[in-house]
């Protein structure tokens, strides 16, 4: 079985041509002499031309041929294999164990399989599903136990493998499932396919279905961690493309495998470990670790890492070069890692650990050592085809605190990733690479690291990148910026720019126009999207239900409440019925519903609705979602509403608390929550409170964000408005009036705050009002 495919040469073309020369020459014959030979004459300039030009069109269309080729996994010949041609399981994923009995057999490499309690249930999948995802652990066994049902239920099926690392390759795999009566396309560790320009919803229905009574199926694996990490908005981001990721994830029949092995499972090992040492040694172990994770050596590389650490053990340098890949990995460098970026970057380890006091080991003998097979099985970088370039054995990566599928990235205490660390990863990496790095930055809080690799992915020519930079951009309430970012790549995009791309780039446009308060363009534009959406991907896929509630959001905030909660209804019926309960657009439905039902002055019936969605969107969602926390931030201003005042600044402070932990708390958003906190404080009648909390908000917005920041302005109107109510009325009209000029000028003569401004200088007595931040 060979890899990827060979490259043969194409002739059809020149065929063609010179067919079209000898018809001219045998209608020549047929008339009179001069038109004959003027005829002839023609014929032979245009043969040339044709020749220079189907030449070129030939050379193209013969290196094109040869990218898909390559993108596929081909047999001997050449060829996509069939399932049961499959001999070489570690090419296609899974992991090597220590050889037994004759090590030249095709099978010396992969133990016995032993069926799994889950092997019934991926079958049945398989024969009634068009996207199976395994789901488990590093080394929970999910590349075999997917492969064997494949096996069992498909063998004579295509065999489409594309490869993770060709750009064209998934469109590639397309093209070949139209072709087959029957394939399976093989992704395993689907999250490769994840990312800019990769595996859209759009795309996956082309794999799923090919059309023309053709039958494909997609199979999948993916690491519990990575996949956690897809679905955290506070790891992977809120832009389109880690949308388009979450909402291919979402629309698997997901199958999960555990790691440690049930009794059954054990039992059924135990009886393979008769005709298998391998097994039998694994089976020994199985209290402590899973069957398959001991035999992939998992736990030894590890333990074999750590202790490498010791100076008499001369792999110091071996240590560090282990340290440095694992934190490219954590920076969202998912590609194989060049040499000499891991000759400089494991410097730092080796630095810290005490340098030259380890003793270390020249760099040639580091690597040798990092890229042997211990226990003759996996080694802890694996070295790539391409020379010099190296992956990280997975194990390591999702077991280590800090790992890219940690939650604890963001979080205080876990181990940062210096400037010079993320600042050399985005200056190496390829651009589509660099966005990747960018929402990885994101995650980590970094979002001065996170602008410059997504402004390096773009200046590249990754389009989408663009969604990344609104997104930060929009955090920071610079929403015209984030807008324009937007339309220049919109307006620049190539005429042959992918329809997914633009659609992703349009969908951005049109959330963050709404932000800017431009409600009829955002709505016009949802809306438009909404109807593509539907005939490109269909009703019922979670693309089309999120523009639906898009067109919901920007209905409500144009004036017609009603309309927006009639919208948002019928938005989370047909997400209940086509998604399930615990889809995530099904719980952004009916966040939906909750604003319009609380915005139609139903608060007691909205508190419900938010309480009930709160324990469901930390269930599905996770606690560091972004909705899950507006969830609360909504619920917090219902509670207070409905008249459970102390509950409801609890819950507020509570928002604080968890912005500070996943935005900073020199945010935009935790000023925001400081903010509302400080004007529910005065509203309960405790002015002088609300005082003290703006004073402090107004320096911190004005040190971090400007002094002409929308959130600097609210805070110093706040600050008016309060020390009014502490019965000093003249140095509050000095306030409001040198407010006003600053607000007419930054924000202009309309916008809520200039506005009450403006009212309190003639009426000192209006009621409180307190700004509240835009919906979006």
């Amino acid at each position: 079985m060979r890899t990827w495919g060979t490259r043969r040469g194409g002739w059809l073309l020149l065929v063609v041509a010179a067919v079209g020369v000898s018809s001219v020459s045998w209608a020549a014959r047929l008339l009179p002499g001069v038109v004959g030979g003027a005829l002839v004459a023609v014929a032979a300039t245009v043969g040339a031309a044709l020749s220079q030009r189907g030449q070129r069109l030939v050379e193209e269309s013969v290196l094109r041929a040869e990218a898909a080729r390559d993108a596929l996994l081909r047999d001997r010949r050449g060829r996509i294999p069939r399932v049961r041609d499959i001999d070489d399981l570690v090419g296609i994923g899974v992991h090597p164990a220590a050889p037994e009995g004759d090590k030249c057999t095709a099978g010396a490499r992969v133990p016995p399989f032993v069926r799994r309690d889950r092997s019934r249930e991926i079958e049945e999948a398989l024969r009634t599903r068009g996207f199976v995802l395994l789901v488990g652990e590093s080394t929970a066994g999910k590349s075999r136990a997917a492969f064997e049902a494949v096996r069992t239920v498909l063998p004579q099926a295509a065999f489409i493998a594309p490869d993770p690392n060709h750009p064209s390759a998934l469109h590639a795999a397309a093209a070949a499932a139209q072709r087959e009566r029957c394939c399976v396309v093989w992704l395993d560790d689907v999250e490769r396919y994840l990312g800019a320009g990769a595996l859209t919803p759009y795309l996956l229905r082309r794999l799923v279905r090919p059309g023309g009574g053709r039958r494909a199926v997609v199979v999948a694996t993916i690491r519990a961690q990575e996949r956690a990490r897809h679905m955290d908005v506070r790891q992977a981001g809120d832009g389109a493309g880690p949308r388009a990721a979450r909402d291919v994830l979402v629309s698997a029949h997901e199958i999960r495998l555990d790691r440690r092995w049930h009794e059954d499972e054990v039992a059924r090992a135990r009886d393979q470990g008769r005709r298998d040492g391998r097994v039998a040694r694994a089976v020994e172990s199985a209290e402590r670790y899973g069957i398959a994770e001991f035999l992939a050596a998992g736990p030894q590389l590890l333990a074999a890492w750590e202790d490498a650490w010791a100076p008499e053990g001369g792999h110091t340098r071996g240590a560090a070069l282990v340290g440095a890949a694992v934190e490219a990995r954590r920076a969202g460098w998912s590609r194989p890692l060049p040499g000499a970026l891991l000759r400089d970057l494991h410097e730092r380890h080796l630095a810290a650990r005490g340098g030259p006091s380890l003793r270390p080991e020249s760099w040639g003998e580091a690597v040798a050592w990092a890229t042997t097979p211990l226990y003759a099985t996996s080694s802890m970088l694996l070295p790539h085809e391409s020379p010099d370039t190296y992956d990280v054995f997975d194990y390591l990566s999702d077991t280590l605190p800090g790992s890219p599928s940690d939650s604890s990235d963001a979080a205080p205490g876990s181990v940062p990733i210096p400037d010079e660390t993320w600042l050399r990863l985005i200056t190496e990496a390829e651009p589509d690479v660099c966005e990747d790095i960018g929402w990885r930055a994101v995650a980590h809080t970094r979002r001065t690291v996170a602008r410059q690799a997504f402004q390096r992915a773009l200046d590249n020519g990754v389009l989408t990148a663009a969604v990344g930079l609104a997104m930060l951009l929009g955090d920071e309430w610079r929403l015209d910026e984030a807008c324009r970012v937007l339309r220049t790549t919109l307006s620049a995009a190539p005429a042959d720019t992918a329809a997914d791309v633009r659609f992703e780039l349009r969908s951005a446009l049109a959330w963050w126009t709404g932000g800017t308060g431009d409600t009829d363009e955002a709505l016009a534009l949802a809306a438009s999207l909404h109807e593509e959406s539907r005939h490109r991907y269909g009703d019922d896929q979670p693309w089309t239900v999120d523009l639906a509630l898009n067109v919901a959001r920007w209905t409500g905030n144009s004036g017609r409440i009603p309309e927006a909660l009639d919208l948002a209804l019928a938005s989370r019926a047909r997400a209940l019925a086509a998604l399930g309960p615990n889809h995530p657009m099904t719980i952004h439905a009916r966040f939906e519903v909750a604003v319009w039902t609380r915005a139609s002055g139903r608060t007691a019936e909205a508190v419900t609705l938010w309480r009930e969605l709160a324990d469901d969107a930390r269930r599905v969602l996770g606690t560091h979602d972004r909705t899950t926390h507006f969830v609360g931030w909504n619920l917090a201003g219902a509670v207070i509403e409905s008249g459970e005042t102390s509950l409801g600044l609890s819950l507020l402070s509570n928002i604080i608390r968890d912005r500070s932990v996943i935005y900073g708390s020199d945010h935009p958003w935790t000023f925001a929550g400081r903010l509302e906190h400080a004007g529910r404080t005065g509203e309960t009648g405790r002015p002088d409170e609300a005082r003290t909390l703006v004073t402090a908000l107004a320096e911190d917005t004005a040190r971090t964000l400007g002094p002409d920041h929308e959130l600097t302005l609210a805070a110093r109107h706040q600050h008016a408005l309060w020390t009014a109510h502490l019965d000093q009325p003249a140095q509050a009209a000095t306030q409001f009036s040198s407010l006003l000029n600053d607000c007419d000028r930054a924000l202009g003569p309309d916008h809520p705050l200039t506005r009450d401004t403006r009212a309190r200088l003639s009426d000192p007595d209006r009621p409180p009002w307190c700004y509240e931040p835009p919906s979006w």
